[in-house]
């Protein structure tokens, strides 16, 4: 009896984006995500619809730059469940420099983000990590935050046909930390067209900086993601339903790339939501957060691989900790008799 030939979700998709990129010899794949609290095995879903492209992509020949984003830049928006209470005085500031609750790392940030990256390596996953709170700081972003603050015009358009209430007169898409209290609770007072800004904030701090020379100034996320395509030259990113939903942001993405940069938005993969059986989803801010390294506890690192490529992307599915865990394994098993040619 002839064998099939094995094809995979992740071979269409690699196809595809030779298809929408063009045949060339190397490509870009990201994902990210940003460390506001527990990494949890649902965030794993990006990290590994990625990971299997890139693996497609090779297996075709291709050179694959693999990058991986933690978005520690991001404000501290709300305390999770399982931080303390006191951390709401942390509110506004980027949660890279926010002090590690658990007192083992250097950051809040920091703590989830080293946590997942040793696990990652146990599931044979090993991405470019590319921290944003350095890249702000360092000023890598001076030219691109100019480009858009030029912008601002047209892309007042293009978000405002999105929104109910449109976007106000003295509106920037950036956020400035204030340099005396750290939060973003500040107000640009003026813009010269080129990297001057002047800044006032709520705690009473007055200032006019250069963002070349202090990296302070942060894109808010509708432009930041398009920026970083536009940096990093990406070719494919996968997406939640929720940035793939109309005038979500990979919708208003794709045109603000085209604006600003005049370059097409990645190749794009939306994912569904995964959770437990018999459960909620998973979510950090209301601590259901099952984490990677805890979910390796129960399954072997080529199973939690197993349950994620048997599914396509766009299919939700739930993970199970009861019985079900026996049947898995006893799957695993027959899945891989029949790929190496012991059983039919």
């Amino acid at each position: 009896m002839k064998k099939k030939e094995a094809f995979h979700w992740a071979d269409e998709v690699a196809e595809r984006i030779i298809k929408e990129k063009g045949n060339k010899k190397k490509y870009v794949c990201a994902s990210g995500i940003s460390p506001s609290g527990t990494v949890h095995i649902g965030n794993f879903r990006e990290i590994i619809t990625t990971e299997l492209v890139v693996r497609a992509l090779k297996d075709k020949g291709k050179e694959v730059r693999f990058i991986y984003s933690w978005d520690d830049y991001d404000r501290f928006r709300k305390v999770p469940k399982n931080a303390p209470k006191e951390y709401e005085k942390y509110i506004g500031m980027p949660i890279s420099d926010i002090p590690d609750m658990f007192k083992c790392h250097n950051s809040y940030a920091e703590h989830f983000e080293k946590e997942l990256e040793e696990s990652l390596k146990d599931v044979g996953i090993k991405p470019e990590f590319i921290r944003q709170s350095v890249m702000y700081k360092k000023c890598e972003y001076a030219e691109e935050i100019k480009k858009v603050l030029n912008n601002i015009k047209e892309i007042k358009k293009i978000l405002d046909n999105y929104r109910e209430e449109k976007l106000n007169e003295d509106w920037y898409p950036i956020e400035i930390y204030c340099e005396k209290c750290k939060k973003d609770s500040t107000k640009i007072l003026n813009y010269n067209k080129e990297y001057e800004i002047e800044y006032e904030c709520k705690c009473g701090y007055k200032n006019k900086i250069d963002f070349r020379k202090k990296g302070i100034v942060k894109l808010s996320w509708r432009l930041d993601w398009p920026m970083r395509w536009n940096y990093e030259k990406v070719d494919f990113e996968p997406g939640g339903k929720d940035h793939a939903a109309p005038g979500g942001s990979y919708d208003t993405g794709k045109q603000l790339i085209k604006l600003i940069w005049d370059r097409d938005a990645p190749s794009f993969q939306l994912y569904e939501w995964i959770g437990f059986k018999g459960g909620k989803q998973f979510s950090s801010s209301e601590g259901n957060a099952l984490t990677l390294k805890e979910c390796l506890e129960i399954y072997e690192p080529e199973v939690v691989r197993y349950l994620f490529a048997g599914a396509r992307p766009n299919a939700e599915f739930a993970i199970s900790f009861d019985l079900d865990v026996i049947k898995i394994y006893s799957d695993f098993d027959q899945t891989e008799k029949i790929y190496f040619g012991k059983e039919e």
